[in-house]
């Protein structure tokens, strides 16, 4: 049996039908497409027709699977045997061709960052090989979130990913921070990045409108429910407030002489407090901001809100407790 995973076997399906030029039957597909198993020989006929059965299905979904993507797949009979079926993609499916600049390329990079380690490691990696293969070298822009990691397990986020994509959906355990532990049943719309934190966006079945979950907070497995293509997203996610609409606050944070570069880039200056540098800093998202700190390793601290302060301080010593084991 091929080795090929399903996309890869579906891309040399996709080009093989777009390059006929009248059309391929099953036979040929079976034959010349490198992912399906060639015809056996030698076998028994229930052998024989056990094969005949596993390929027809493979063929049916890759069949669906590029038309559901949008391809325009015709089915092609023949004028004299009217029983005898061909395929062909008609029309162009190229990719236009990509102007990506090094600043581009630099943010597809932490996009490849980000899913190292997860289901779609090697595919993020081979797909950003081939994208900036072509970029004129320059130097590199700086990216203050680069290399930052996530905070999610890999499972949830491929398992909910996966979901998204179907329209599929899913209940999980969820542990919020201002309600008891629970069990949720949503339908994921999207998940969204900031500083290195997941959240799902999606709408709760049960409270009947729109919820943002922190991914790290999901217990255990994310499990499916019913069929794929379910539910419609909507075309614009409703952040709140990890909108970029959010109210802005403003956060006083000290940072140690020759540190603090972000910080001190966007604040601005506030004194000094016992040999600390003192800066001014407007922010819209909590995490996002107490991430910032934590990620400097002691060299920034938050003078006000106390609030902040006080979270920051917490996540600090419960991080250390976990690496103490």
């Amino acid at each position: 049996m091929s080795e090929l995973s399903a996309e890869q076997r579906r891309l040399n399906l996709m080009m093989a039908l777009s390059r006929t030029r009248h059309r391929l039957t099953r036979e040929q597909i079976r034959a010349q497409v490198e992912g399906y198993d060639p015809a056996p020989r030698g076998v028994s006929d229930a052998e024989r027709e056990r094969a005949d059965i596993a390929f027809q299905r493979m063929f049916e979904r890759d069949k669906d699977e590029l038309r559901r993507m949008g391809l325009p797949l015709r089915t092609i009979v023949d004028p004299v045997h009217q029983d005898d079926l061909g395929y062909r993609i008609d029309g162009d499916i190229s990719m236009p061709a990509l102007d990506l600049t090094v600043h581009d390329a630099a943010v597809l990079a932490i996009a490849a960052e980000y899913w190292s380690g997860k289901s779609l490691a090697a595919d993020a990696r081979h797909g950003y090989a081939k994208l900036v293969s072509g970029i004129a070298h320059e130097d590199v822009p700086h990216l203050p979130f680069g290399g930052m990691s996530t905070s999610a397990a890999a499972e949830v986020t491929a398992a909910l990913s996966e979901a998204i994509s179907l329209r599929q959906r899913v209940r999980f355990e969820y542990a919020s921070a201002s309600s008891p532990t629970r069990e949720r049943r949503v339908q994921p719309w999207g998940i969204v990045l900031r500083a290195g934190i997941e959240y799902l966006v999606a709408y709760d079945e049960d409270a009947e409108d729109s919820r943002t979950f922190r991914l790290a907070r999901v217990l255990g497995a994310v499990k499916a429910v019913g069929e794929p293509e379910a539910f419609d997203r909507p075309d614009t996610l409703p952040l709140g407030s990890l909108g970029d609409d959010a109210a802005e606050l403003t956060a006083t944070i000290a940072v140690r002489p020759e540190a603090g570069h972000a910080f001190r880039h966007r604040g601005t200056p506030a004194g000094t407090d016992h040999g600390w540098d003192v800066f001014e800093v407007t922010y819209r998202h909590e995490d996002v901001l107490r991430a910032e700190v934590l990620a400097t390793a002691g060299a920034a601290r938050v003078i006000a809100p106390v609030a902040l302060a006080d979270s920051i301080v917490e996540y600090a010593a419960a991080a250390l407790e976990v690496a103490r084991g």
